[in-house]
C-alpha cells in the first residue's frame, strides 16, 4: 500500500461499478482471461452448490457484503491462486462455519454492550481519516466463537464497504477489500504466549479460513529483544499464511516502518502518529458528515441495506432487551460496490 491505499489483493483489481444487492457478474473487468474464466467456473460450482443462495437471517435488502457478494469470491479465490477447486473447498468450510453458529442472525442480535466489549478482544476497525482501514489491538485469552465472527463482520460488511465510498484516497475507483492489523507485543512473556496460544491458533485459522485477504499485514509492534525467542516458541500454533504476513517491529523503528504502508494521520499517537482513536472505542471518521449525514458512528454492528440502486447504513443490535434498527442520516449513498 502506498499513501494511504491498500494494495495486493486480488479482488482490489475490480472496478467499483454498480450492482443491485451484490448480484454477481462473472465478467470482471481488471482480470486477465485466464483469471476471468477461473472465476466464472468459481461462481458456477457455487451456485450449483447453494453457496450462493442468500444467507439465513438476511432480509430482502441487506447488502451482501462480506457473506458471498463478488469481492468476496474473489478473495478466496485470490488466496488459493486462482484454483477453484481449493478456493470452493475453502468458502464451503466458511460458510460451513457461518452456519453452525448462525452468524448472519447473530449479528442482527447481538447485544449492543457486549458487541462493544468485542472491541477490546478482537481485531477491530480504528481510523481517524478516511483514507485508511487500519486495526489494532493488545490480545488476551479468547475463544473464537459467533461472537467473534460477529465483531470480525463488523469490518467486511460495514467498514470496508464504507472505506471503498471514500474518494478521498488514491485510485478511489478500486475497492478497498483488506486492513493491517497494528498488535502492541510490549509485555508479551514466554508465559503469556503460553497463555494465549488457544487464541491465536482459533483467531489467525479463523482469518485464515473465513476472511482470506483481508489481512494485508500484521505488525507485531514494540517487540523486545528477547522476542525471537517467543516467536520460536509460538509460530508453530499460528496459521501458516497469517505467519506470512506478520512483521515484527521493534520499538525504535515503528515509525518509519508504519509510514511504508500507512498515512501519519491514520497512526495512533501513542507511536508517534496523529489518530486519537482509542483502542476498543468507536473511531472518529473525518468526512462522515459528507457520506452518512451524521457527525459520529453509533454503538454497535452496522450494516448495509440496497434498495433502488442506493445503500443506506443501518445500526442494528439490542439494547436493553429491544431491538435496534435506525437508519443512519437522513440519505443514502449510490451503490457501487
Amino acid at each position: 500500500m502506498e499513501s494511504g491505499q491498500l494494495n495486493g489483493s486480488t479482488a482490489e483489481k475490480i472496478s467499483i461499478r454498480e450492482m443491485e444487492n451484490g448480484e454477481l457478474d462473472s465478467s470482471t473487468p481488471g482480470l486477465t482471461a485466464y483469471e476471468q474464466q477461473c472465476f466464472q467456473s468459481f461462481i458456477e460450482q457455487c451456485r450449483d452448490g447453494g453457496l450462493l443462495e442468500r444467507p439465513t437471517g438476511l432480509s430482502a435488502e441487506d447488502a451482501l457484503d462480506g457473506l458471498n457478494d463478488e469481492i468476496t469470491l474473489l478473495r478466496f479465490l485470490g488466496a488459493r491462486s486462482f484454483d477453484v477447486p481449493g478456493a470452493l473447498q475453502q468458502f464451503k468450510e466458511a460458510h460451513a462455519i457461518r452456519n453452525s453458529v448462525k452468524t448472519t442472525e447473530a449479528y442482527n442480535s447481538i447485544d449492543i454492550a457486549d458487541f462493544e466489549h468485542l472491541r477490546g478482544i478482537y481485531p477491530h476497525w480504528s481510523v481517524d481519516g478516511p483514507k485508511f482501514a487500519a486495526s489494532y489491538h493488545t490480545y488476551t485469552q479468547a475463544q473464537v466463537t459467533c461472537r467473534a465472527i460477529t465483531s470480525l463482520d463488523y469490518l467486511t460488511r460495514f467498514v470496508l464497504p464504507l472505506c471503498s465510498t471514500m474518494a478521498d484516497r488514491p485510485n478511489p475507483h478500486l475497492p478497498v477489500s483488506n486492513a493491517v492489523y497494528l498488535v502492541d507485543i510490549t509485555y508479551v512473556s514466554i508465559r503469556q504466549a503460553w497463555n494465549i496460544r488457544g487464541y491465536a491458533q482459533n483467531i489467525t485459522g479463523l482469518l485464515a479460513t473465513c476472511y482470506p485477504e483481508v489481512v494485508d499485514k500484521i505488525y507485531l509492534l514494540n517487540a523486545p529483544p528477547s522476542f525471537a525467542r517467543i516467536w520460536a516458541f509460538i509460530k508453530s500454533w499460528i496459521d501458516p499464511k497469517t505467519a506470512a504476513k506478520l512483521v515484527i517491529v521493534p520499538s525504535a523503528d515503528i515509525m518509519t516502518t508504519l509510514l511504508e504502508t500507512i498515512d501519519i494521520e491514520c497512526i495512533p499517537e501513542r507511536y508517534g502518529g496523529k489518530s486519537t482513536a482509542e483502542t476498543g472505542k468507536v473511531p472518529p471518521v473525518d468526512g462522515l458528515k459528507g457520506l452518512l449525514g451524521v457527525e459520529e458512528l453509533p454503538e454497535g454492528p452496522i450494516k448495509w441495506t440496497i434498495d433502488q440502486g442506493n445503500r443506506t447504513a443501518v445500526a442494528v443490535g439490542v439494547r436493553e432487551g429491544e431491538a435496534r434498527r435506525e437508519l443512519l442520516g437522513p440519505g443514502s449513498i449510490r451503490a457501487a460496490l
